[in-house]
């Protein structure tokens, strides 16, 4: 979490969007989980939430409400022992403490002090748990605010995770979570680990969208404050179009601008920046934080917008798209649906055909497609193997029961090596693979004993 920042000069405005989702949250006691694509600025808006409480209070709908907001970074752990877990979260108390009254400070302060060193998770959980009742008699409602949970969650023991829900169980009216995210919980390598801490994530998301025109003229105004001039309103109104409101590309514009902007005219900064390796690599990023099938549909909208709204059920392509909408990369206006980023939407345009789109089983014919091609060329074995994982996609086969659930009773008996499970593995990736030596489709997991492959029909973000 970003603590050495100037929080107060953003205004009370600043993400109001969003910041409002979480303070109804709050007021009807929900946990939930933040979700953001890459250079969208969703740690900076967690860290104005968590330093800028008095911006949530002010929300709500009564002051009889009174809440503590705790930044806790658990992708530092020293090591995964239970006990470290619990003092980790105690010193994110410590180091939040300047924003409670002067004898809820002293208490923090003294918890902490005395239980900063002890190994045995019995004595530091307790006095967790007895911080946490100071909390809860003086009814303040404790908001543990996580950034970046999807890297935590690449490492989560069970005992933690169960150790974060009975925390949820035992302080219902009081105690809840934000799970900062880049992508949702079902991405995780393997999110059953969570066991009912799951639920938490799962069924409250926050989309945080591009930002609003206030506050990227306030991102402009920051990065362009030490320039010799300022950029004019034509300026301005290049720099939203061409970013469409993402900070990360804003700030790149804003840093080419600051070099080149009198040199070109400004019909001529799109196709300019559409060469800047900076642009790229930040266009790139949001990218892979897409799945195959949106990015297929973004690279196909030019053939889907402009149709009326029906009454009928959305197709495909439109259900795809509201989702686009609502993670703040596309619009849809005079009954057009167009890319939020005329950056982005260029971007996709230049490397179409990455996008593969979902893999589907056509129920009538049995044949596999992979959004509106025909999947070729596949052996008998493969098309047994990619029917098995259609049949039960997203579970973590091991490569016995893929074995068992794909081969012919025959081939089994005379046994199946390793080598052949590979050999029918990279063979389909060779086939619905944009990229085969990263497979975003089927890919691999590892345990003990043995390991195995999920399948992500539409394509895991990278």
């Amino acid at each position: 979490m970003t603590t050495n920042r100037a929080w107060d000069k953003h205004p009370a405005t600043y993400r109001h969007r969003e910041i409002q989702i979480i303070a109804n949250w709050i007021a009807n006691g929900m946990s939930g989980s933040v979700v953001g694509l890459p250079g969208i600025g969703k740690s900076n808006f967690l860290g104005f939430l968590c330093h800028r409480p008095e911006i949530i209070q002010s929300l709500l709908s009564t002051n009889q409400i009174k809440i503590g907001l705790i930044p806790i970074d658990l992708n530092n752990l020293p090591d995964d022992s239970i006990a470290t877990f619990y003092r980790v979260i105690l010193r994110a108390f410590y180091e939040s403490q300047e924003h409670f009254e002067q004898t809820l400070q002293t208490t923090i302060d003294t918890i902490y002090q005395e239980n900063k060193a002890f190994r045995d998770p019995f004595l530091v959980q307790s006095a967790l748990r007895d911080l946490l009742i100071h909390f809860h008699k003086q009814q303040i409602r404790t908001v543990f605010v996580f950034d970046r949970f999807e890297d935590f969650g690449q490492t989560i023991t069970p005992q933690m995770a169960n150790a974060l829900r009975g925390l949820r169980d035992s302080f219902k009216d009081t105690l809840f979570y934000v799970m900062g995210m880049r992508q949702e919980v079902t991405y995780l390598s393997d999110p059953t680990i969570l066991g009912e801490l799951y639920e938490i994530l799962d069924t409250n998301i926050c989309w945080v969208w591009p930002m609003n025109d206030e506050d990227a003229n306030l991102l402009i105004r920051q990065e362009t404050h030490l320039h010799s001039t300022q950029p004019s309103i034509t300026d301005i109104e290049m720099f939203l179009a061409l970013s469409g409101g993402f900070p990360s590309l804003l700030k790149t514009i804003c840093s080419w601008w600051k070099v080149n902007g009198d040199r070109y005219p400004e019909q001529q900064w799109l196709e300019i920046l559409l060469d800047d390796h900076a642009v790229i690599y930040r266009l790139e990023e949001i990218i892979l934080g897409l799945n195959q099938e949106e990015l297929l549909t973004l690279m196909e909208m030019d053939k889907i917008y402009g149709r009326k709204q029906s009454t009928n059920p959305l197709s495909k392509s439109e259900q795809v798209l509201n989702r686009l909408t609502e993670k703040g990369i596309c619009t849809f206006n005079n009954n057009e649906w167009c890319t939020a980023s005329a950056l982005l939407s260029a971007h996709i345009a230049n490397v179409r055909g990455q996008g593969k789109g979902r893999i589907w089983l056509d129920a009538q014919t049995e044949e596999i497609y992979q959004g509106n091609n025909l999947i070729q060329s596949l052996t008998p074995l493969e098309r047994e193997v990619l029917h098995f994982l259609l049949r039960y996609p997203r579970i973590r086969h091991t490569k016995t029961d893929l074995i068992i659930g794909a081969w012919p009773q025959d081939m089994r008996t005379e046994g199946v090596t390793d080598d052949s499970l590979y050999q029918v593995i990279g063979g389909l990736r060779k086939k619905i693979e944009p990229i085969p030596t990263r497979p975003s489709y089927l890919v691999n997991w590892r345990g003990q004993p043995e390991g195995g492959y999920q399948l992500f029909p539409e394509g895991k973000p990278s």
